[in-house]
């Protein structure tokens, strides 16, 4: 690697007062041979350190601090230099922290109807992938539609693996029937199916930002059925209550 100017002036300081290894003593060595800029540098820091050397605490002449004075600007700015890579470098590593929590905790990524490998069978719904940590539902606006989805993150994924030689239970579809049949005005509690349900369908990824977007409408009942039946014709039916 070639070894820049800039890194042998944040090495000059050091290699001035003699607090170098001496592999580093050498790579700045062999860097002053053939660059004069920092060549001269080094003389103005080792001409600075004589000056200093020779004063006596607050008794420089003040001959000496004018001469004194170009090389500490040379120090400030290093010194300066160094400031904004430590502040450079600290926000590098917060930005990178931030944008690998979001990639492993939060980006989702939903899963289609053919990679779920959905199947239904003596009135079940199985998938191969499991399902813990990764459904996802919306309720349409007129509450006669439900729409479910299958997302995960890498942290779900390493949390709940999936086997593909597993069939997992997504739903039973006789608790469809059986909420429809409770009737719309009939209370629920959060562990059963919405009641009045009349459609369920699987939504697939290209499917998602329409589905979500279906609460846009709340306020225009015609426009909300018109989006709903839209959407509907994209999606795998898996349960009606006309069947």
């Amino acid at each position: 690697m070639k070894i820049t100017c800039n890194i042998i002036e944040d090495l000059l300081p050091l290699y001035v007062d003699d607090m170098v290894s001496e592999d580093s003593r050498q790579l700045v060595e062999e860097h002053l041979k053939t660059c004069p800029a920092c060549r001269k540098m080094q003389e103005e820091m080792m001409r600075e350190n004589r000056l200093t050397a020779t004063a006596k605490g607050n008794n420089l002449t003040q001959t000496n601090k004018t001469e004194a004075e170009p090389l500490r600007k040379i120090r400030r700015k290093i010194r300066k230099k160094r400031i904004a890579s430590v502040l450079l470098a600290v926000i590098l590593v917060v930005a990178a922290g931030g944008i690998g929590h979001y990639w492993y905790y939060d980006k989702e990524n939903y899963i289609s109807w053919d990679e779920a490998d959905i199947s239904v069978k003596d009135g079940k719904v199985y998938s191969t992938v499991n399902p813990l940590g990764r459904m996802r539902s919306i309720l349409s606006v007129d509450q006669k539609n439900m729409f479910y989805m299958l997302s995960e993150t890498m942290w779900t994924r390493k949390e709940y693996p999936s086997d593909p030689n597993t069939e997992n239970e997504l739903w039973n579809l006789q608790d469809f029937q059986e909420a429809y049949e409770r009737g719309a005005d009939e209370s629920t509690d959060e562990t059963s199916f919405p009641t009045g349900i009349e459609h369920v369908y699987y939504v697939d990824p290209e499917n998602v930002k329409e589905t979500f977007a279906l609460w846009d409408y709340q306020d225009e009942p015609e426009k909300a059925q018109q989006k709903e039946e839209e959407l509907a014709a994209k999606c795998h039916l898996i349960w009606s209550a006309d069947e």
